[in-house]
């Protein structure tokens, strides 16, 4: 925590200062110095883990965190590698005291750091086995005449068979898109007549639906109006048979009467 105050009190008074990115900074020291130190780290972090955070400030090209060698448990630091010197100024500057996982983080320079003596056996085992570009495919037979060292020039003018097998290619592919077109304009035009045919359909038969029904009440009105008419003829057939026989009867009542006065009216006479 004494390292961390004194490198964040450093910096204020450089900034005070104006020496800030001057040859009077305190970092010129380790201008030639590419690693740096980060410790105080939460002993669960990983590589991975360390290389998201310091990798916000340049290329990283190694990085060894240190473990323990029986139980392989993280010790809490680690030693980052940055491609460029400058990329550890502004680490030191813009990470030392920040807060990572509850815990603040000491970054500094490192003037003189060597790898482990195990690691660098490994490095030298790994650099003997020549371990370089394209060596999964050293003494085989490639599919084309390009190999890794020597690959197509992207730059170098394309020959005239080429030029023009991707012209006719890209006319193909346009004749094609109104290929496509045409059928799918002929596939419209053909539901749509199909529509419009079944909607003609529906209208005729709606039609003679309502024809039909038109029929049948027509037939229907004369049928009861035929039957009013005949009732009615009925009607007035038995009025003139109910008045016939009324006057008959009063006819017959009257000669009934005539016959009664002419007959007393006799006797009347022989009286006298």
């Amino acid at each position: 925590m004494n390292t961390i105050r004194e490198v964040e009190k450093i910096n204020q008074e450089e900034l005070e200062r104006g020496l800030a990115g001057t040859p009077a900074s305190w970092h010129s020291q380790y201008r030639n110095s590419p690693w740096v130190y980060v410790g105080n780290l939460e002993h669960q972090l990983t590589e991975g883990d360390v290389l998201c955070v310091m990798s916000q400030f340049g290329e990283i090209e190694d990085i060894n965190l240190a473990r323990d060698e029986d139980t392989g448990k993280s010790r809490g630091f680690a030693f980052v590698k940055y491609e460029d010197a400058r990329s550890c100024i502004l680490a030191v500057d813009n990470l030392v005291g920040i807060k990572l996982c509850d815990r603040s983080l000491r970054v500094d320079h490192m003037e003189k750091y060597r790898l482990p003596k195990k690691l660098l056996e490994q490095e030298e085992a790994k650099e003997a086995m020549n371990f370089g570009a394209g060596h999964a495919y050293k003494d085989t037979e490639l599919a084309n005449q390009y190999s890794v060292h020597q690959g197509q020039d992207l730059f170098s003018p394309t020959d005239q068979k080429e030029e023009d097998e991707k012209k006719r290619r890209k006319e193909e592919k346009k004749r094609q898109k109104e290929l496509d077109k045409l059928e799918r304009r002929r596939k419209r035009e053909e539901r749509r007549i199909k529509k419009e045919e079944e909607r003609r359909k529906h209208r005729a038969s709606r039609y003679r639906h309502d024809d039909s029904v038109d029929e049948k009440d027509k037939d229907n009105s004369r049928r009861s109006r035929d039957k009013e008419e005949r009732r009615k003829h009925r009607k007035r057939k038995h009025e003139r048979k109910d008045s016939s026989s009324k006057d008959e009867s009063s006819s017959s009542s009257s000669s009934g009467e005539d016959r009664k006065r002419r007959r007393k009216s006799h006797t009347r006479r022989h009286r006298d």
